[in-house]
């Protein structure tokens, strides 16, 4: 029996997107992605918990046309030799919203 436990297939997106969570808008890069979630480089150490309610903008118009959607940390990881990262699960229910992130994932789909 395999180990893994994700429920969806990930792919690799090495993007910038902006992420608001209450405090000054932080700039990320996006490790992967998926119809779950995202996995984000933590590089100047901001202060997220698990549960924290984030807002992740994402302009990558050879993907998809430029779009805001919700999100939950669910998994911290400090920093050691390397960048922090955080894991977050989507929770946004717009539609729109929901339509360009599959975009997304379709065109990462594409070989």
């Amino acid at each position: 029996m395999s180990s893994e436990r994700r429920e969806h297939e990930r792919f690799e997106l090495i993007a910038q997107v902006e992420l608001s969570y209450g405090g000054p808008v932080e700039k990320f890069v996006t490790i992967n992605i998926s119809a779950g979630g995202l996995l984000l480089r933590n590089d100047r150490d901001v202060k997220l918990t698990l549960g924290d309610s984030i807002r992740v903008s994402f302009d990558a118009p050879e993907l998809a046309p430029p779009f805001v959607i919700e999100a939950k940390i669910v998994r911290v990881v400090a920093p050691t030799s390397k960048p922090g990262l955080f894991g977050a699960m989507w929770k946004s229910t717009d539609a729109t919203a929901n339509a360009a992130l599959s975009q997304i994932l379709w065109n990462l789909r594409k070989p």
